[in-house]
């Protein structure tokens, strides 16, 4: 029969191996359980990275579609024989019916007055995006063509949708249309048209007159900069035309109201003849003098295009 060895009395040498044997234990599992913790903790590092480089990849992809759609779209529509053709130089070398205009990632304000009127005749003497001094950060110029390119005289108008607006942005914008009928002769650059948003007041009401019509804004409103902004005979707008309703009775510049809250203009109908091409140029800014133009509206988005349509008739 085997004898019980529970009771017997161990030597000092087997006591010390077994307190060694029980302390190597303990040091295996303290390292087995720090590698497992820095392991879950590089796990949840790892995991935080991921989830900040989502989140970032996420943010970037977002800023990436907004550059990708900061911009505005020129086309031409066609109806039966009506056709128009669009074009970056006055020979058409490459027309096309959609043109992408370029506009900045995020457009900060300016004012025509001292800063951008004095490019307009560079501006205009481009063909094509300006890529100017400012224009990567302050605004968005383009000269291009239009041409009835069909076999019979037509009618077309100008259409310039606001596609989308955000936190009243719309409210602060200039929108300069330069149109040129008889290009390139050097007696006329063409007559100058600027839209904007009638008046508001604090809240982003439209304000209207005893009459029931909108207040229109000044081209440039009254501010720190100048009292008064009158167009007529500074040497920068040489060759340039108004139109006479555009000039108020004190000779301020005075905008066109946009059309309605979705367009900035739908015009009448205007006639092209067989071949006739005729020359615009589109200027956008955020106007600093306007009264809008505060900081409720950074952030803020308006997206724009613009529209030719053509009809056999009127």
């Amino acid at each position: 029969m085997a004898k019980r060895t529970d009771n017997v009395e161990k030597t000092p040498e087997q006591l010390t191996q077994e307190r060694l044997r029980k302390e190597n234990e303990y040091i295996i599992k303290n390292k087995r359980v720090r590698r497992q913790t820095r392991r879950r903790t590089a796990i949840i590092i790892l995991l935080l990275f991921l989830l900040i480089v989502g989140l970032l990849g996420g943010v970037t992809y977002a800023i990436m579609q907004f550059v990708d759609e900061s911009q505005f779209r020129v086309s031409v529509s066609h109806s039966g024989t009506a056709w128009l053709s669009l074009s970056k130089d006055y020979e058409f070398t490459n027309p096309t019916s959609v043109m992408d205009v370029s506009a900045p990632q995020n457009m900060d304000e300016c004012t025509l007055c001292n800063y951008l009127d004095g490019k307009l005749i560079e501006i205009n003497n481009t063909d094509g995006a300006y890529k100017g001094s400012g224009s990567k950060d302050y605004y968005i110029a383009t000269t291009f063509y239009l041409k009835n390119s069909g076999k019979d005289d037509v009618y077309y108008k100008e259409i310039i949708t606001l596609e989308r607006k955000y936190k009243g942005m719309e409210k602060a914008i200039r929108v300069m249309v330069i149109k040129d009928i008889e290009p390139p002769s050097d007696e006329s650059r063409g007559v100058i048209t600027v839209y904007a948003a009638p008046k508001s007041d604090a809240e982003g009401n439209t304000l209207y007159d005893e009459e029931n019509n909108p207040l229109l804004e000044e081209v440039v409103p009254p501010g720190s900069i100048n009292l008064e902004y009158k167009p007529i005979g500074l040497p920068t707008y040489e060759g340039f035309e108004f139109n006479p309703e555009d000039i108020r009775e004190d000779g301020v510049w005075m905008t066109k109201p946009f059309y309605s809250d979705n367009y900035v203009t739908n015009s009448e109908f205007y006639p092209l003849r067989q071949g006739e091409i005729i020359k615009y140029s589109i200027v956008i800014w955020l106007e600093g003098q306007d009264d809008q133009c505060v900081d409720d509206i950074l952030g803020g988005q308006v997206k724009m295009e613009v529209e030719f349509s053509a009809s056999s008739r009127k």
